[in-house]
């Protein structure tokens, strides 16, 4: 196991600059997700982790070791991929113990080696058979098995669910997580799928455009984001962006929220030199669906909550939720409510803002005013 830093890189294919400058360190046995939209260069900065692509300028450490310019059989890494890739002629303890072959391991060592993966993945029954033998989720256990035998300073996972369906996805996220947990090892982890990323991370970075937008735990991502892409791009539902005014009344700071039909909300705004400076002007309000809810469902541990009368338009059923959508700054924002709930659509019902849970942007660039 070992730490991974990357400083100041930057990967360019010909005049296009993919990756601009991005700067991440992940502790000795963390569990790093990179997210992002498609293109944004999440899949790039791993292969320039794994050595299969060639950085421009920076640095990328694996420990203590400056891995740059070396072939990826050097940097003490392995890659589990999308597609699996597995050997399709040969079963699936064949398939385990290639690389150990290559490498000319032992062969009492190999099955030592072998065993205590399958026992760890829960895949002994498998190992004599080929993998079109095996389901999705089979194939992914023995792709990571065929990792671990090596064991690396650092794994690297593609985006490993990506083929799965939905139920499969949950089931291996708890995989991972508890192989993780298990094994103690470094992690690098692609995914574009958010929920992925909050559920399996210790760190995420969150990247768009070639550019890393923000850098954290899934906690500080969630709710202290740092710019109005990241609030919208992480949670789903994502965060409700609320355009309103920010005025000034009676000494006190309050936001102003056009409503359904020429009516108005207004909702204090926390005090501060930098939120001065847009007294009279836009700002963008974000809440997320939970933190507006009915108010029997509120946080009864906020010392915050302020409910105003807002028109339902649509409601939701979802199981354990409701989600009730609501006209607000020109925008169809979705409340999360008890399944209980009772709610009128086509009428004005009081909804609960946990204020605690708020947080604004300025409009014209996009960052958060703190």
């Amino acid at each position: 196991m070992a730490s991974l830093t990357i400083d100041k890189l930057i990967k360019s294919f010909g005049a296009v600059e993919v990756l601009k400058g991005i700067d991440l360190e992940i502790e000795d046995g963390g569990f790093l997700v990179l997210v992002g939209p498609s293109g944004c260069g999440k899949s790039t900065l791993l292969n320039c982790i794994a050595g299969l692509e060639k950085t421009t300028s920076g640095e990328i450490r694996i420990g203590e070791r400056n891995v740059e310019g070396l072939h990826p059989s050097k940097r003490d890494i392995a890659m589990v991929f999308q597609s699996y890739a597995l050997y399709p002629n040969m079963t699936v303890r064949g398939n385990i113990s290639f690389g150990m072959e290559i490498r000319g391991v032992d062969k009492a060592e190999q099955e030592n080696a072998i065993q205590e993966v399958a026992d760890i993945l829960q895949i002994g029954e498998l190992l004599d058979r080929k993998p079109s033998q095996l389901s999705g989720g089979q194939r992914q256990r023995v792709a990571m098995g065929r990792a671990l035998v090596r064991h690396p300073q650092v794994f690297l996972f593609d985006e490993p669910l990506s083929n799965l369906d939905a139920k499969l996805r949950v089931d291996m996220r708890t995989e991972i997580k508890r192989l993780h947990k298990r094994m103690g090892t470094t992690i690098v982890y692609v995914t574009h799928d958010q929920i992925e990323a909050l559920t399996l991370a210790t760190k995420i970075a969150v990247l768009e455009a070639g550019y890393l937008q923000q850098f954290g735990t899934p906690d500080e991502i969630y709710n202290d984001p740092n710019n109005m892409f990241v609030a919208d791009f992480m949670g789903s539902p994502s965060m409700n962006l609320i355009d309103g005014t920010l005025v000034e009344r009676d000494g006190a700071l309050e936001v102003q929220i056009a409503g359904h039909g020429g009516s108005s909300i207004s909702l204090p705004v926390p005090d501060g030199a930098e939120m001065r400076k847009h007294v009279g002007g836009p700002i963008v309000f974000g809440i997320r669906p939970e933190a507006m809810t009915d108010p029997d469902g509120a946080d009864r541990t906020s010392p915050h909550i302020e409910t105003r009368d807002c028109y339902i338009e649509v409601s939701q059923p979802a199981g354990s939720d409701t989600f009730a959508l609501t006209p607000l700054g020109g925008k169809e924002c979705i409340a999360r409510f008890r399944a209980d709930a009772r709610i009128e659509l086509g009428a004005f019902s009081p909804i609960s803002f946990n204020m605690t849970k708020a947080v604004f942007f300025d409009p014209q660039t996009t960052g958060r005013i703190r």
